[in-house]
């Protein structure tokens, strides 16, 4: 006998190679454009923290050039690092950033970043195709989605040395184990697990949404039947167990090891105030020893400058003019952030409609703000990075030549073609959504746990933290992911003559 000619496998996995391949370029298009990544202020503040640890273990590379100088309140920052640390920056991003950049490959992030972007999207579509006939390959459905998303946001925050693509990453995972979590074999399972794990870790927000998308993935399961209806549940609840252990054994390694107090910052109690209902509720109590807020509504007596009444500015800024948190004695300042949760549910208790308002409008403002301008660098972004680093002069070219910061001009255009392209991802999920068997009530759920998401990404960055077009436009490319996805998925339509038949 003959073997049969296998011509046909040949063309097909070409097909597949090139559209993986396309992907992958247009999903690093930002990064090839820009000849590098990009950045925020912060991204220096994480390679000092995950240098600092690092050098625990390894000595510290030696600084032969001249340190970029920092401002006076960036000088008082570094003072004040050697005898503290920031609760809000993720340990494990930090040592992520601070292990590529001494090795001076800072693009090497960014291939972390896409791989395990790639990874979560596997896992998930790998799993969906048990749940139902979806009439295409796991390929198709990892890359074309991506290439869809890839004309908005989504390379942006590839290329951005920022953990915010890893929200994305939660959101995904956490939706592929609601609806296909059962039909996942072991080692998918604990992949998924591990992954969403870590991406739960590597932001304070993370670890809000994470708690906020429990009664979600609850009521999912109550509202189903069968064997292991539980277990997405089951994953959602360790999530919030492995954030929270991951805050408390930072805390102790930080205080007993690097002997270092940690400050996390009230971005809790700063909205409140700045919303009004705080700022409200302190003016009837304070001063009251029991309320370590009422230290923080003294600071902010110190300036009549109308304009220290915003969060940014409550939370970061040292000036006279405008600061408040930031010139309290560091003792008051943990004392303040330590009471941030407890302050809140006081003041909801004393103003329940004026919190609930406040939290859902800037929610629904947050919704609205998808611009992909903070992912590029302006000058004193760029100052502030070297800066906080630490880094001599010579160790910083990285962060110079940005290719997209030479021109500002091509943003608005970008974020029209941005908004229509959300806009009409939304109304194609929904009219799908709504469609009565157009797709498989499974991949309904999956679109529909995608759109929670970025939902709730909005209640927790908006109304806790303060809207920000970072927040938005780090999950809004999830829209063109799931339309595209909900195309590829839906089912033909029968012809006439089959229906007639059928009859």
């Amino acid at each position: 006998m003959t073997a049969r000619p296998a011509s046909g496998r040949s063309p097909r996995r070409l097909g597949a190679i090139l559209l993986l391949a396309v992907t992958v370029v247009i999903c690093l298009a930002v990064l090839i454009i820009n000849r590098g990544p990009l950045y925020y202020f912060d991204t220096g503040g994480y390679f000092r923290q995950g240098d600092a640890a690092l050098s625990l273990i390894l000595p510290a590379p030696e600084k032969d050039g001249p340190v970029i100088e920092a401002g006076a309140g960036q000088t008082k920052d570094r003072v004040e690092e050697d005898e503290t640390t920031s609760g809000s920056r993720s340990m494990a991003y930090a040592l992520l950033v601070a292990a590529f950049w001494r090795a001076d490959a800072l693009v090497g992030v960014v291939g972390v970043h896409l791989a395990l972007l790639l990874l979560a999207v596997w896992l998930a579509m790998r799993a969906l195709q048990r749940t139902a006939q979806t009439g295409r390959n796991t390929l198709q459905l990892v890359t074309i989605p991506l290439l869809v998303a890839g004309t908005t946001s989504l390379p942006f925050y590839i290329a951005y040395i920022m953990p915010d693509i890893f929200t994305s990453v939660l959101l995904i995972l956490i939706a592929g184990i609601v609806v296909a979590g059962r039909q996942m074999r072991l080692m998918e399972w604990l992949a998924a697990l591990a992954l969403a794990a870590f991406a739960v870790v590597l932001h304070p927000s993370h670890l809000g949404i994470a708690v906020l998308m429990v009664p979600f993935v609850v009521l999912a399961a109550l509202l189903r039947l069968g064997h292991g209806r539980w277990l997405a549940a089951g994953f959602a609840v360790c999530l919030v167990v492995v954030a929270l252990a991951e805050r408390k054994a930072f805390v102790v390694a930080t205080e007993s090891v690097a002997k270092k107090e940690v400050i996390h910052t009230p971005h809790i109690t700063a909205r409140l105030i700045v919303d009004g209902p705080g700022m409200a509720y302190l003016d009837d109590v304070c001063p009251r020893p029991d309320l370590a807020t009422c230290a923080l509504h003294e600071a902010l007596s110190w300036s009549d400058d109308p304009y220290r009444l915003t969060a940014a500015h409550i939370i970061f800024e040292r000036s006279e003019r405008l600061g408040s948190f930031r010139l309290m004695p560091v003792e008051d300042q943990q004392a303040v952030a330590a009471e941030q949760r407890a302050f809140f549910l006081q003041v909801l208790a004393a103003r329940p409609f004026g919190t609930v308002f406040a939290l859902g409008e800037n929610a629904m403002t947050q919704l609205g703000m998808n611009s992909v301008r903070q992912t590029i660098p302006n000058e004193a972004v760029i100052r502030n990075a070297k800066s906080l680093s630490g880094l001599p002069a010579d160790k910083l070219a990285v962060l110079d030549g940005i290719v997209l910061t030479r021109d500002y001009s091509w943003i608005g255009p970008a974020n029209a073609i941005h908004a229509a392209i959300y806009l009409a991802s939304f109304g194609i999920i929904a009219v799908l959504l709504l469609w009565p068997g157009r797709v498989a009530p499974s991949l309904k759920l999956f679109a529909l746990f995608i759109l929670i998401g970025i939902a709730v990404n909005a209640l927790v960055c908006g109304g806790v933290s303060q809207p920000a077009d970072r927040y938005g436009a780090r999950v809004m490319w999830l829209l063109p992911f799931t339309a595209a996805f909900l195309l590829l998925v839906q089912r033909a339509p029968l012809p006439r003559s089959g229906i007639g038949e059928t009859l």
